[in-house]
């Protein structure tokens, strides 16, 4: 095999290597980029649906006559449940009951029909 030929062969093995190295940091990146907007759109949906669940979902369960007693109670069962299936013995703050409504009932103490 002559130099040229030699010289040639070790481009292409150089330009092979060098490709390879940059297609799997770019596969690396994309999935990266993937999973935030994954990610993303999760965190959307997520504010999307609470709004809801604070909004519509409770004004209903309001005007079915249901007293904030019990939608509160509903929400710590609900809290309480969903502590155990993600196996923690301690619910942070964070985890505790949404009291607020969003119609300025959530911040007051409720006695009323408890």
């Amino acid at each position: 095999m002559s130099n040229s030929n030699k010289a040639r062969d070790k481009r292409r093995d150089i330009s092979k290597a060098i490709r390879e190295s940059q297609r799997s940091r770019m596969d690396a990146l994309e999935a990266f980029a993937q999973g935030l907007t994954d990610l993303k759109a999760m965190r959307t949906e997520v504010k999307r649906l609470e709004a809801r669940v604070d909004g519509e979902l409770r004004a209903n369960a309001k005007a079915a006559g249901n007293s904030i007693a019990d939608i509160r109670n509903v929400e710590r069962i609900v809290n309480e449940l969903a502590d155990k299936e993600e196996g923690s013995s301690e619910p942070s703050a964070s985890d505790g009951p949404d009291t607020g409504s969003g119609d300025g009932e959530g911040s007051q103490a409720w006695t009323e029909g408890e």
